[in-house]
């Protein structure tokens, strides 16, 4: 990405395919990592969505594919999006080469350097929402009374990889700091050769994860991997040198501009700095780990349980009796017996709800999406006991409830000295 681009025809057009095609990729950007710009971003890329959504239907024959976000980058509109960014780069790539040719004109060193510049800022964001994400421990959390008494074989393979990375605070840390460090070095151009490098490691295990485990953001990882590539291109022989114990050369000084463009660059730099800065921390900052943990909070095994003043035996085929309630700070979820029938998920639909310490109440909101409004009354008749009283669904209850004990996971903790391996 340097002015090296002047060369045979086809490096001549791979530089300008990449030009077209990165800028597509990472556009808006820089606006879009910027605070409070929401305003200006979504009408910016709203054509890109009309037109992505045309090229579905009119050109590949596809129902018109959803852009709602859904947390996933790998939706049948990302797909067609970046075969229709390939198409334009690619025209728009074969435009220049005979623009160029008429203009005789065969190489564009600015535009690299500036392109390199945008390059390492866009990654270098990228890499600190994620790494901070995960050093602020947001992106996985924490295991929840729910994850914990799930079945291993339930889950998916992306939920498995999830409970993976929630487990260990450490583990989680670490990663996250593998991933913001070499992008705080690709802030500056000095240091940018060897955050590249470190993006490099670091995302093609964050590839190999997503392809393994099936995580729903395969296309953007790829993404970021071949963008560290590119970043790390022009240095690649001095890092190959390197690592190969020669003398290598220091990075070439930049080449300087008039004191009043300098000071102009360092001002747009320092600013765009702070906006990220301030964007990063507003974003993380609305994240919640986790919510106020009330005394409620666990997984409680139902003992006896009464509805409409009619005692219910557990008996598998119950499809009113309670299993056990696993409460989380603001959500509750209601296990019914196993073996019912109907819904074949023996786990009912979470509930909104509030906990009320002080009055000793339980306040329910949401079943599913519906508004709902139920008000239990709750003891704690010991400190391994609860009972609820209350409505819910129509029915009058009477639950009587014991703490279930933490899991093995939770206790087993951690051993310098093992006589013998621990893996049941």
């Amino acid at each position: 990405m340097t002015g090296s681009q002047d060369g045979g025809l086809a490096r001549r057009l791979g530089f300008r395919f990449g030009i077209g095609f990165g800028a597509l990729l990472i556009f808006p950007f820089p606006l879009d990592a910027l605070p409070k710009l929401d305003w200006l971003t979504e009408p910016l890329g709203q054509p890109l969505v009309w037109v992505t959504r045309w090229f579905a239907q009119a050109v590949l024959g596809l129902p018109e594919p959803a852009s709602a976000d859904t947390g996933s980058g790998d939706r049948t509109f990302d797909h067609v999006q970046l075969l229709l960014f390939a198409i334009v780069a690619a025209i728009g790539a074969i435009g220049a080469i005979a623009w160029s040719a008429l203009a005789r004109r065969r190489s564009y060193p600015r535009l690299a350097a500036v392109a390199h510049v945008v390059l390492r800022y866009y990654v270098a964001y990228a890499m600190l929402a994620y790494g901070l994400s995960k050093v602020l421990r947001q992106q996985f959390g924490d295991l929840t009374p729910h994850e914990l008494g799930q079945v291993v074989g339930d889950l998916s393979p992306m939920g498995l990889l999830w409970r993976f990375m929630a487990y260990s605070a450490p583990y989680t840390v670490f990663g996250g700091l593998c991933e913001a460090i070499p992008g705080v070095l690709l802030l500056w151009r000095r240091t940018a050769a060897i955050g590249a490098v470190m993006v490099i490691a670091v995302m093609t295990n964050v590839v190999m994860l997503n392809l393994s485990y099936d995580v729903s953001v395969k296309l953007y990882s790829i993404r970021l991997l071949v963008m560290a590539g590119l970043i790390a291109l022009p240095d690649a022989r001095r890092l190959l040198a390197a690592a190969l114990g020669r003398a290598t050369a220091e990075v070439p000084t930049r080449v300087r501009m008039s004191p009043r463009r300098e000071r102009l660059r360092q001002i747009a730099k320092a600013v765009l700095l702070v906006g990220i800065a301030v964007g990063l921390c507003l974003e993380l900052g609305l994240r919640q780990r986790d919510a106020h943990r009330h005394e409620l909070y666990g997984t409680w095994v139902v003992d006896t349980f009464a509805a409409d003043g009619v005692e219910h035996p557990p008996l598998t085929t119950d499809p009113v009796r309670w299993h056990s309630l696993t409460a989380h700070p603001a959500v509750v979820r209601i296990r019914l017996m196993p073996g019912e029938p109907d819904p074949p998920d023996p786990v009912r639909d979470y509930y909104v709800w509030k906990v009320d310490e002080t009055r000793h109440t339980v306040t329910l909101t949401i079943d599913a999406g519906r508004q709902l409004a139920e008000t239990w009354r709750y003891s704690r008749p010991a400190p391994d006991r609860l009972v609820i009283d209350g409505v819910h669904l129509g029915k009058s209850l009477h639950v009587a409830l014991h703490a279930a004990p933490p899991p093995r996971l939770l206790t087993r903790g951690f051993h310098w000295i093992s006589d013998a391996p621990f893996n049941p």
